[in-house]
């Protein structure tokens, strides 16, 4: 669905390709050179380098593995949680870097310092509850699944909308937010600012008094 909806907006997808070369003037993408002046690169998420600060045992992406509790392995007193910590899901997946599992992650950690201060037993150890995956494509276009419901266009459009309005802090941020995309989709308004202009040729930067060295002595 989602790529049914990137090919009406006129995208080009390629699957299963890996780009073996990036430049100023395009990419290489299986063996096949495609031309273009700008190249957007977004593919994956790096952890933060907190593995060498910690000096503990990362993955291949730079997340530290951790133990079943979150904590740092010999040392109980340090957490890591988020995006840069290497933790296995029950279906032995990587717990993914996303918003709603660090929240999990924060939660139990609390709950795990919580029992430690009160002398009480430790909590099970953290279990990543996946609540589905929610993505936006264009106007009126998203898709949603949460396995037991899936869904596309424009019902999924509204529902990524709500759902990313309601988990905002505050019903004055979710009120404002929520006018200001109403106006955006009423009115067509595009959301990014792009500030440009001309550069100056060297020569025209050279002419400028500021621009001319002191005069030696």
């Amino acid at each position: 669905k989602a790529q049914t909806a990137l090919q009406h907006l006129g995208v080009e997808v390629r699957l299963d390709q890996a780009v073996t070369l990036c430049d100023g003037e395009g990419v290489v993408a299986a063996g096949q050179r495609i031309e273009s002046r700008t190249v957007i690169w977004a593919a994956g998420v790096m952890a933060s380098p907190a593995a060498g600060w910690l000096q503990a045992q990362a993955d291949r992406a730079g997340r530290v593995k951790v133990e079943p509790d979150l904590s740092l392995p010999g040392q109980k007193e340090i957490f890591v949680l988020g995006d840069t910590a290497s933790v296995l899901a029950p279906d032995g997946q990587l717990v993914p870097g996303i918003a709603p599992a660090a929240k999990q992650m924060g939660a139990y950690v609390g709950q795990v310092i919580t029992a430690r201060v009160a002398g009480q037993p430790a909590p099970p150890p953290f279990h990543y509850r996946h609540q589905g995956n929610l993505a936006t494509i264009g106007r009126k276009a998203a898709v949603v699944d949460f396995g037991w419901l899936r869904l596309s266009g424009f019902p999924a459009w509204l529902l990524w909308a709500g759902a990313h309005v309601y988990f905002l802090i505050g019903w004055r941020n979710r009120l404002i937010v929520a006018l200001n995309w109403l106006w955006n989709y009423l009115t067509f308004e595009r959301g990014a600012r792009l500030i440009t202009g001309q550069i100056p040729p060297p020569q025209a930067v050279a002419a400028r008094p500021e621009a001319r060295p002191p005069a030696a002595a």
